[in-house]
């Protein structure tokens, strides 16, 4: 039996047995809202980051490739935080765990204004992702903890929206100072470490949700369970792990060398800095109806809806790339890559006992940073060769086979369904 005919197989019955599985949707959103909140503030500074060291390299006329490197240096730590990082987490909690990524990402930041030698960069950026995926495993964790199946896509969406709308805001924080001084990375170190404060004094347990004690012991096995936890995706839900590849190697791109794309295609740091926060802020706009609809309907069939369209959205913005009216095809070739990874990871937790919760979180964010290293190194060559327009060629390639493995999926799971 291939792997294809194995994902097409219904979830298992404990996948419905999970804490906060009776409750409304409205009680389990407001009981993270506070956690939540941290989050937010810590994303922000995270997007204005991003972006703050795509223009300083270029402003500093780094090659291509050598962007693409100090950039991708983030998603190699964001790997080893994913590997390793959960073992903090199963050690001393949710909110503990939190505060000592942020504290680490907050103390990274301010070394970005000490040197711009591209080998501390690289060092730092290394940090910032080792932080920043832990940030991410304790939110994810936490919410496919407490989202029963009919309301994991919302509830991820929820997150989803967060994260976009912060990284947006953050992207027009650029204008409050010289982004060729220090101030900025000040302003990102105030807002990781204020994000301590509301996620600190956050009431987020089983008990404040269900009314029940929390189990006795540790959250999760140990941390090397992670690992184990890919093989059985791969056997039960494969088209997740290759959604969360594809996302990592699409969003790393994007935040990585999307501004160096501009600045090549003559835009000013202000229209960079613009159109950055609009297309993150124009990024929440599919993502409550297309998680609603994986809620609702296969969500193997609304990743190859979403691979399919961004395939499309990629050739035009290639061929077409210097028109004018090829604008609104961005803002949309770029809201639909942030849905990606929500719905894969969505169809993901379907198959998964509460127990692995921590496990595979940090597995899926491991296989999305193994995709966001690879990601600004492999588009950066591509640049190389085509000019800056190579970031949509790559983009073609990625949406394209993720499409066509959707397809293959869901044809298994009809021929499966036929015998």
């Amino acid at each position: 039996m291939s792997t294809e005919e194995l994902g097409s197989m219904s979830p298992p019955d404990e996948c419905d047995k999970r804490i906060g599985a009776g409750l409304p949707f409205g009680r389990i959103v407001s009981s993270i809202a506070s956690l939540l909140l941290g989050f937010a503030l810590l994303v922000m500074g995270n997007g204005l980051l991003g972006t703050l060291v795509a223009l300083r390299m270029v402003h500093a006329n780094f090659p291509s490739a050598t962007i693409g490197f100090v950039q991708a240096a983030y998603y190699t730590g964001f790997m080893l935080g994913a590997w390793r990082g959960s073992a903090i987490i199963a050690r001393v909690g949710h909110h503990r765990a939190f505060a000592v990524f942020a504290a680490l990402a907050a103390a990274s930041a301010l070394g970005y204004a000490v040197t711009s030698q591209a080998a501390v960069w690289m060092a730092l950026r290394f940090l910032t992702g080792f932080s920043l995926v832990g940030i991410f495993a304790v939110m994810e964790s936490w919410l496919n903890g407490v989202a029963p199946n009919a309301f994991r896509g919302r509830v991820f969406s929820v997150y989803s929206i967060t994260t976009y709308l912060c990284v947006g805001a953050g992207q027009f924080l650029i204008g409050v100072a010289n982004s060729n001084g220090f101030e900025l990375f000040s302003l990102v170190a105030a807002l990781f470490a204020l994000s301590l404060v509301p996620a600190s004094l956050a009431r987020v347990s089983v008990a404040d949700i269900d009314e029940r004690p929390e189990p006795a012991g540790p959250l999760e096995a140990p941390p090397k369970t992670k690992l184990k936890a890919l093989p059985t995706l791969w056997r039960d839900a494969p088209l997740a792990l290759w959604g969360c590849f594809a996302s990592g190697l699409l969003n790393s791109t994007f935040y990585a060398l999307y501004p160096v794309y501009m600045r090549g295609a003559g835009y000013a740091v202000e229209e960079v800095s613009s159109f950055m926060g609009l297309a993150l802020i124009a990024a929440l706009l599919p993502q409550w109806p297309l998680a609603h609809l994986s809620d609702r309907f296969d969500r193997k069939r609304v990743i190859c809806a979403i691979a399919s369209a961004l395939t499309l959205a990629s050739a035009t913005l290639f061929v077409f790339h210097g028109a004018a009216f090829v604008q609104p095809v961005a803002y949309l070739y770029v809201s639909l890559i942030f849905t990606i990874y929500g719905v894969s990871v969505a169809h993901a937790n379907d198959w998964i006992a509460p127990r692995q919760r921590v496990a595979v979180s940090a597995g899926l964010l491991l296989t999305f940073a193994l995709g966001g290293s690879i990601g600004p190194i492999a588009a950066s060559f591509v640049m190389g060769r085509v000019g800056p327009a190579g970031i949509y060629l790559f983009a073609l390639f990625v949406t394209a086979s993720l499409a066509a493995l959707a397809w293959r999926s869901i044809g298994a799971r009809r021929n499966a369904a036929s015998q």
